[in-house]
């Protein structure tokens, strides 16, 4: 071993840069870790030749050392900014399980230093480590820790106003709070990101086994857990928030998975208006993301145009950057999620008539929906009364032509549920007729309680594809017969047989007796 290496023990050779180099080929595992850090102390452009062992004498158990290489690696990323990233990464990764505190200093030191850039790697990590670097830099109050990521207070503008959740409270007459709006004008594929990310299930109780207290303090640990994982959805749609159109947009729920993308709960507000919200953010394909892109973007432009109808659910806005979103009318339950039975006869048919009208209505402004099924037509609130009739919302118009390509049939929309042309090429292209097939598909779910077809796949395929139409009344005897023949003639196989017009199935739909059976 040289003389430099020997001597670059506590401040020689090795402190003034003389030695250095030769520190870090020294067989004694204290100074051969020391030899670096040193080293850097002494010549910080140079820190990305030693980061390794410098970040390994954090884990040592000399505090000395420990404080000397917090020095070190503060002093390098000053000196090269492309070692922030994998600095910053590697001090989250030794946030858990009680760290020195030289660690949690060190990421303090850089947040506080520079606030936009850390903030740029720790959204670019995995959810769980998110939320950890989050949460500390949260506590310790450095660095970004800005509004955005604060756990929102009961007086926070915008909580209270309006009713989220549940049965019935605001958005029913469909009207926009927002209206002048051009978005996607200035569209570039190239700034669509998809986002990563865990599933994010897990993360409610991912720090639960960390030794949490008993009792209400227990209590107290799971409501800032809650308020944390609130603050992380937050910031992980901050981007969609501020390129919104409303003067404030906050989230009041952990996403939810559908089945073009991930939706929250929100609250949107325009001056003195408020409304309810779905915000959407929409699944993106891994090939063809431009031209994907463009074609939700007429989409969801088409939908926008076409939603002054009270049953067709309103787009407030919407955007794609930095991945495709909307901010949708909030409803309470889809029928597909609705598992007590038939409604009563009178009621089914009142629905399935208004569900035809709000396709009549974008019919009309030459929008086709292409893929009704029960995951499609949402009520405002989670159950029906005798007291308040739930009226029915359209939903999702264009949206599984566009993934039709991508994902498959099954899922853009309920095979049970699909027209025999979503099958197969042969029966023609989807167009109004389709939606004339989904409606008498709809009514036939209506009144039964029941899809159209049961089986594996290709059963259903096999009775979609046949000339035999569903019969509701074999399924509820006590059903007119007009009914039957109405679902007969709107799901016939061959789209010639089928009505004409969304107007001639809801002509005939409200011409039957459901009194007189």
């Amino acid at each position: 071993m040289s003389e430099d290496t020997t001597t670059g023990d506590r401040g020689g050779t090795a402190a003034d840069g003389s030695g250095g180099d030769g520190a870090e080929t020294g067989d004694d595992g204290r100074d051969g870790s020391r030899g670096p850090v040193l080293a850097v102390l002494a010549d910080p452009e140079r820190g990305d030749e030693r980061l390794p062992q410098v970040l390994g004498a954090l884990d040592g158990d000399d505090r000395a050392e420990r404080l000397r290489a917090t020095l070190a690696l503060c002093l390098a990323v000053e000196a090269d900014a492309d070692l922030l990233d994998p600095v910053v990464r590697r001090l989250v990764d030794r946030l858990d399980d009680e760290p020195p505190v030289e660690i949690p200093h060190a990421l303090d030191y850089l947040a506080a230093r520079r606030p936009k850039a850390v903030d740029e790697v720790v959204t670019d990590l995995d959810e769980q480590r998110e939320l950890r670097a989050r949460q500390h830099l949260y506590q310790s109050g450095a660095g970004f820790a800005r509004s955005e990521y604060r756990p929102s207070a009961s007086g926070d503008r915008g909580a209270g106003r309006a009713r989220v959740a549940g049965g019935g409270g605001g958005g029913g007459d469909g009207q926009r709070v927002y209206t002048d709006r051009s978005p996607g004008a200035d569209f570039d594929p190239s700034t669509l990101a998809e986002g990563g990310g865990a599933d994010g299930a897990e993360s409610d109780d991912a720090e639960g086994d960390r030794g949490e207290p008993d009792g209400d303090d227990a209590d107290d640990g799971r409501r800032a857990l809650t308020r944390g994982r609130l603050a992380l959805v937050t910031r992980r749609l901050s981007t969609v928030i501020d390129r919104s159109r409303f003067d404030d947009l906050t989230v009041h729920s952990d996403r939810e998975r559908g089945r073009f993308g991930d939706s929250y709960q929100a609250v949107g507000s325009v001056g003195d208006e408020e409304a309810p919200l779905s915000l959407t953010v929409f699944r993106m394909p891994d090939d063809d993301r431009a031209a994907f892109a463009g074609a939700l973007r007429d989409a969801l432009d088409a939908w926008a145009g076409a939603d002054g109808h009270e049953l067709v659910l309103t787009v407030h806005d919407w955007g794609l950057r930095p991945r495709p979103w909307a901010a949708l009318e909030h409803t309470g339950t889809a029928l597909a999620d609705r598992e007590d039975g038939p409604l009563d006869a009178r009621e089914a048919v009142a629905n399935a008539a208004e569900i035809a009208d709000a396709v009549a209505h974008v019919h009309q402004r030459g929008v086709v929906h292409g893929a009704l099924d029960p995951a499609t037509v949402a009520y405002p609130g989670a159950t029906f009364t005798e007291r308040e009739r739930q009226r029915p919302r359209v939903t999702d118009f264009g949206l599984a032509r566009v993934y039709a390509d991508h994902r498959g049939l099954a899922n853009v929309i309920d095979p049970r549920f699909a027209a025999p042309e979503h099958y197969s090429g042969r029966f023609g292209e989807i167009d109004r007729a389709t939606d004339v097939y989904g409606l008498g598909v709809l009514l036939y779910r209506l009144v039964t309680g029941e899809p159209p077809y049961h089986g594996t796949v290709e059963e259903v395929r096999a009775g979609v594809c046949s000339d035999r139409a569903p019969v509701p009344s074999e399924v509820e005897s006590d059903l007119p017969g007009d009914l039957d023949r109405v679902v007969r003639k709107a799901t016939a196989t061959g789209k010639l047989a089928r009505y004409e017009t969304v107007t001639g199935f809801r002509r005939e739909l409200r011409g039957v007796d459901v009194d007189g059976r």
